[in-house]
């Protein structure tokens, strides 16, 4: 058993009814439980439920981690959002549960070997919602990285339909995900690629007009959506929909145009070539940026420096450890600042007053030997 469990769990649209937060109360005595979430950490126990029954049964996003390097991504949305013969293919990392009404993706890593903590979780599961925009509004790139994780591994994933999305611009979240999961983002380079010479599929999404919706509803499917709001309080316009729009079991799924280990070989060395290019042109203006950012600093320091030393001299003359260390940080930063501008003798000059006068103060003179 872990010696640490986290599990949050959130709403995107609505609000959790007094039924619900019941149940979940039944499920974790000692939750956070909000209108729209649920959080608890455990040690040397779990949750009395499966999260993934708690997903379908009240959650839109949810996020698990144990110390032992288990690690989800939960994230459900209505079923037939995404093609079945998208998420088909088998693989350790992403897991599908079907139900009428909804599909509940989970991604997986069962040894994650990083560090991880609360505050990583917390960070992480602020991109999550954005993942399930995209999931919603039929930007799927989620699933072809997992796809390409397991190609990675070879695992030689299923076939896989080719829908033309974009792969040149990935957005914050999706790279959040791409480095968690340690996704090859060069291999997301060769279907980019890839799609530039092969044929795809472009996504549809259905236009939802309301007016037309409720024209459309039965006695029976109006009955069902007042005993629902009677009972819950309130719905959402997803579960509104979901409720009385049964799923199209006559459809018949029909793909071309597929991504296999075959089609996308011919783009993994130029893809290859031209992802390390633009990393190492991203990796310039970050490293441009730093500097310009630093020089700044140092350009601030020297202009303020006679409040620099003065604060120097406060904090030696606290004579205490934290002072000592205090001043000597402020003593390198001027270090910094006067080399930059050319100004290294005047800068002798004016520490050998300053060590002159804390000239008893060994403590704080070893704290200095990398600039005398």
């Amino acid at each position: 058993m872990s010696e640490y469990q986290f599990y949050r769990f959130e709403r995107v649209h609505g609000y959790l009814t007094t039924r619900q937060c019941q149940a979940l109360r039944a499920v974790s005595s000692r939750a956070e439980i909000t209108a729209n979430a649920f959080q608890v950490y455990y040690n040397y126990s779990g949750l009395k439920a499966e999260p993934s029954q708690i997903m379908l049964d009240n959650f839109d996003i949810g996020f698990y981690y144990a110390d032992w390097g288990s690690l989800d991504v939960y994230i459900k949305i209505p079923a037939g959002t995404i093609p079945k013969a998208l998420t088909a293919f088998e693989t350790e990392g992403l897991y599908v549960y079907e139900t009428e009404t909804w599909q509940l993706l989970i991604f997986s890593l069962n040894e994650y070997e990083e560090y991880f903590d609360e505050e990583d979780a917390e960070n992480f599961f602020q991109h999550i919602t954005g993942l399930y925009d995209d999931l919603m509004q039929g930007r799927w790139q989620l699933v072809y990285f997992m796809w390409l994780k397991a190609l990675a591994e070879h695992e030689d994933p299923a076939d896989i339909p080719l829908f033309n999305l974009d792969f040149a611009d990935i957005s914050d979240e999706q790279r959040a995900f791409a480095e968690l999961f340690s996704v090859p983002l060069a291999s997301a380079k060769a279907v980019e690629l890839a799609l530039t010479k092969l044929p795809s599929h472009q996504v549809e999404t259905a236009q939802f007009h309301v007016d037309e919706w409720l024209n459309s509803l039965t006695e029976a499917d109006k009955n069902k959506l007042l005993r629902s709001v009677f009972e819950q309080g309130s719905l959402t316009s997803q579960q509104a929909i979901a409720l009385t729009t049964p799923p199209n079991k006559d459809k018949v799924e029909s793909f071309q145009h597929w991504l296999t280990p075959n089609t996308l070989k011919p783009f993994a060395e130029q893809a290859k070539i031209q992802f390390e290019s633009e990393q190492a042109e991203v990796l310039k203006q970050r490293l441009a940026q730093e500097k310009a950012q630093k020089e700044k600093a140092l350009n601030e320091i020297y202009s303020q420096q006679s409040s620099y030393w003065k604060q120097a001299q406060q904090q030696a003359n606290r004579t205490c450890y934290t002072g000592y260390n205090q001043a000597s940080h402020l003593l390198h930063q001027l270090a910094e600042a006067y080399q930059f501008a050319g100004e290294d003798a005047l800068f002798e000059q004016l520490l050998k007053r300053y060590l002159k006068t804390n000239q008893h103060r060994k403590a704080l003179l070893d704290r200095l030997k990398s600039i005398i």
